[in-house]
């Protein structure tokens, strides 16, 4: 049995680490000693082990904790061998397992991805490709309405899963929305997952919120940022209506973020500091670095 300090050593963590993985993740339980002190046997020094390297790799602890010791050496392994390279025929496998009604093969892959993945790598490797193939396959014809909605709902329930899996303490920063016409959200999704995996306090409020709600809901919270998505071409004159009521109706230094096929557009048609127009996740982290300092900034005045 080896103490913290020992432990530490041995797999390479800090002791604060150590503690933390316990107590915020469960992902260990050592054993106590009689003046109540941590031990730690030669099968945890293992475990610890494996969830430092997958760690290291990119993946959160918070979905390696439960995972049992058999499938951290299978992600192990499946990392060494494919470097996630595997991924570029799954969105295509779930597809044919929906267009064979086959929902539970879909979602079951759908869960291990979600599990194993970087949010990152689930991201761009897996959301936006089943997307996109869901697009080309309802254009000519593979895939039926049915089908197509099938899919929307089981991302949809799965990624907000993972947003609600583990509540912030802390008040709303971002929030969440798309605008009245605007029905597709699974990108919006996509990009509200990766916030909250960079850390930040997010709100999803879901879609077709009209612009008077947005400013009401972010005035009532003091939120920092407001995150839209629009990708109809057709909402896109009634979305330019809805930016000009939140551009002249929220608080003074809240931007808002938009996303999606007509972002630069509306970014460019309203012309306003505040309207900014974020395409990518690299974008989408600056900006939440910006929102955080500015935060920070205000909390020390």
């Amino acid at each position: 049995m080896y103490p913290v300090k020992a432990a530490a050593e041995l797999t390479g963590l800090t002791p604060e680490t150590l503690r933390a993985w316990e107590r915020r993740h469960a992902a260990v339980a050592p054993g106590r000693a009689a003046n109540g002190r941590r031990l730690y046997d030669a099968a945890t020094i293992d475990r610890l082990t494996r969830l430092h390297r997958l760690t290291a790799r990119g993946h959160p602890i918070r979905d390696l904790a439960a995972l049992d010791d058999a499938a951290l050496d299978a992600l192990l392994e499946s990392s060494r061998q494919t470097g996630f390279g595997g991924l570029d025929a799954l969105p295509a496998r779930m597809l044919d397992a929906v267009a064979d009604y086959q929902v539970d093969e879909f979602d079951r892959e759908l869960s291990v991805a979600i599990a194993t993945l970087p949010v990152a790598v689930l991201v761009s490797r897996v959301v936006m490709p089943l997307l996109r193939e869901v697009g080309l396959r309802w254009a000519d014809g593979r895939l039926a309405i049915a089908q197509e909605r099938l899919v929307s709902s089981l991302l949809r329930a799965r990624l907000l899963s993972v947003i609600n899996q583990h509540p912030r303490e802390r008040r709303p920063r971002v929030l969440f929305a798309t605008l009245p016409g605007e029905p597709h959200e699974l990108g919006l999704l996509g990009a509200a997952l990766y916030a909250h995996d960079a850390g930040a306090p997010v709100l999803y409020l879901g879609t077709e919120l009209p612009a008077e709600e947005l400013v009401r809901v972010t005035t009532r919270l003091g939120a920092g940022a407001v995150a839209l998505s629009s990708i109809d071409p057709g909402s896109a004159p009634h979305a330019l209506a809805q930016l000009r009521v939140l551009d002249a109706d929220l608080p003074p230094g809240v931007p808002v973020w938009v996303g999606g096929v007509n972002a630069r557009y509306l970014a460019e048609a309203l012309g306003s500091a505040r309207v900014q127009a974020v395409t990518d996740p690299d974008a989408l982290s600056r900006r939440l670095k910006r929102m955080e300092a500015v935060a920070a900034r205000r909390g020390a005045g």
